[in-house]
């Protein structure tokens, strides 16, 4: 192997071997063949993502007396023949000038800078400055240097690089033509290493590229530089375990066992996976990124299967298949959960005194907790109507008996519409549809922490029951399926527990959290909760502005109340 180190030895020397990054690329050849290169560029972005390099081919293309362009696929080239990319490649080129800012932050350097500007190239076209990390100019420096990019001479061009873009002055970047640089995505880095070992002839495994491609987090220098310190250390086949060990990191062969586990609810085995990867030193943040980049594969191949081919081209074909096999043991909803809860926990691993904690709660809520199965992806859709004979089962109102009883007079049997669910007890004569109940416990957290938000969606709909409700909490009841509502006045309990009342507030839960659940009105000496005296005893003026009345509206408010109490005008 080269004395060189990997990142130098495969620099792209030229547009068609940089990867990524193609907006740019496309932008800037166009730019040299048209003639019309700019005389201030602005680079930003991430360390590792090209800045410098991108820098470095276009002056040397822009530069050349020759450049080439063997189709329209391909972008401009130098002809690495001409005077100006001899000196190029031998690091001799007078016309090219590299500056690190960090080393040269004072004025005086900035001012030699520009005394020198006013000099023509030597030999090229131009005469290139290339500022890397500009952000670190002191406040006189970038004025000295907004006074040359101002009015700059013909032959002079600038190329600020940077990783900290809010750091420099709008007054420099306003006169530059701004790029930003992206992280590269892990198949782009995989892609660079697996030529890079082709060439090298190095035997190592797909999925030890892979945990080197996310242990560089977007940086392409980064990648190539972890792959040499890998090679020089094992000289024999490079496997995932050996790469893992080597960098301290988790293999994917633990994210894919973490995986199996969550999804297959076995907490204790997963509890016990997590702290066995923590006490042999693997970093857990790594672990965690690893299990969402793993994650996501699953999740898009169970969308749609051929996503494989355009996304995940790498994947060896056995891989496919043990990423196929594990998404069968869920389904796309907890799937869905685990990768926003894995997200979610990421940031936290850092921060937490004890490390594994964040990942260790996240396992149990996963895998132990009703949120987890909760609905995740919310909709108002109504529940499907109970089978038939469910309904056959129910009490058959007096009016319709006769009928029943009559064949001749039998009408055609409508399908049964579904509703939300409301409670089953005896409160009226009507008998109201329910659907069926699933026998899993309705999570009152869920609905106490949007009741606020149902009781103001309620409100547009019938504003004297959300009046009523406005100082009322939702508590679990002895039923699965059943949430109470604590009221703080029994006629108000009364009032609230007529079915099309309770038909709803099941309507609106459903829609805003999801859950089909039944609800019953009850008072503070029933349910033994005593409710904080939030608002005063209503009275008319407090109505109007709550359900946003006026004087010209009372009517309005008085057919609401009618409607809720059942009354009627009498005539005498």
């Amino acid at each position: 192997m080269s004395s060189n180190t990997l990142y130098r030895k495969y620099r792209p020397s030229q547009f068609n071997d940089v990867v990524g990054q193609q907006h740019i690329v496309r932008t800037l050849s166009n730019a040299i063949e048209n003639n019309r290169a700019g005389q201030a560029y602005l680079f930003t972005g991430p360390r590792g993502t090209g800045k410098t390099t991108f820098a470095r081919v276009f002056a040397k293309t822009v530069n050349c007396t020759a450049p080439i362009k063997k189709s329209k696929d391909h972008f401009l080239a130098p002809c690495l023949k001409c005077e100006n990319c001899q000196q190029f490649e031998n690091n001799t080129s007078a016309d090219i000038i590299e500056i690190d800012a960090a080393s040269n932050t004072g004025v005086d350097n900035i001012r030699e800078l520009r005394e020198t500007a006013k000099l023509s190239p030597f030999k090229g076209k131009y005469k290139i400055y290339i500022i890397d990390e500009v952000h670190m100019l002191s406040l006189g420096a970038f004025n000295a240097l907004l006074k040359i990019l101002e009015e700059p001479p013909a032959h002079i061009i600038f190329i600020l690089a940077t990783t900290e873009i809010h750091k420099v002055p709008e007054t420099i970047i306003s006169r530059c033509q701004r790029f930003d640089f992206s992280k590269f995505d892990i198949e782009e880095i995989i892609g660079k290493l697996s030529a890079i070992v082709k060439k090298e002839k190095i035997t190592i495994e797909e999925p030890a590229l892979e945990l080197i491609a996310i242990s560089a987090e977007g940086g392409m220098r980064d990648a190539e530089s972890l792959l040499e310190q890998i090679i020089t250390l094992e000289k024999n086949k490079i496997t995932s375990e050996k790469v893992a060990d080597i960098l301290g990191i988790s293999s994917n062969q633990s994210v894919e066992e973490l995986t199996a586990l969550v999804f297959d609810k076995k907490t204790a085995q997963a509890l016990l996976l997590i702290n066995k990867i923590y006490k042999d030193g693997y970093n857990l943040e790594f672990l965690a990124k690893s299990w969402l980049e793993y994650l996501r594969k699953i999740m898009l191949l169970n969308i749609d299967a051929s996503l494989d081919k355009k996304i995940f081209s790498k994947m060896t074909i056995e891989q496919k298949e043990k990423i196929k096999f594990i998404s069968k043991k869920t389904s796309l909803n907890f799937i869905i959960l685990c990768v926003n809860k894995i997200a979610e926990n990421i940031p936290k691993i850092k921060e937490s005194f004890i490390p594994q904690l964040p990942l260790e709660s996240m396992i149990v809520e996963l895998t132990k907790s009703d949120f987890a199965d909760a609905p995740l992806i919310k909709t108002s859709t109504p529940p499907p109507a109970p089978p038939k004979e469910v309904v056959e089962n129910k009490v058959i109102p007096a009016e319709n008996k006769d009928v029943l009883a009559d064949p001749a007079k039998k009408t055609p049997i409508q399908p049964p519409v579904a509703k939300v669910a409301i409670d089953q007890i005896p409160l009226e004569n009507t008998p109201i549809e329910t659907p069926l109940s699933t026998g899993e416990k309705i999570n009152v957290y869920e609905i106490e922490k949007k009741w606020k938000e149902i009781v103001d969606e309620l409100r547009d709909k019938n504003c004297s029951l959300a009046m009523m409700l406005s100082n009322s909490v939702p508590i679990e009841s002895s039923k699965s399926d059943t949430i109470h509502i604590v009221i703080r006045h029994s006629f108000q309990k009364d009032l609230i527990n007529k079915a099309e009342n309770r038909l709803t507030i099941g309507e609106i839960s459903n829609k805003i959290t999801g859950l089909v659940f039944k609800v019953v009105a009850v008072s503070e000496e029933e349910s033994g909760v005593k409710l904080k005296k939030i608002l005063p005893d209503i009275n008319p003026d407090m109505v109007d502005g709550a359900c946003g009345t006026n004087g010209n509206s009372q009517e309005s408010l008085l057919s609401d109340a009618m409607s809720l109490m059942g009354a009627t005008v009498v005539i005498e």
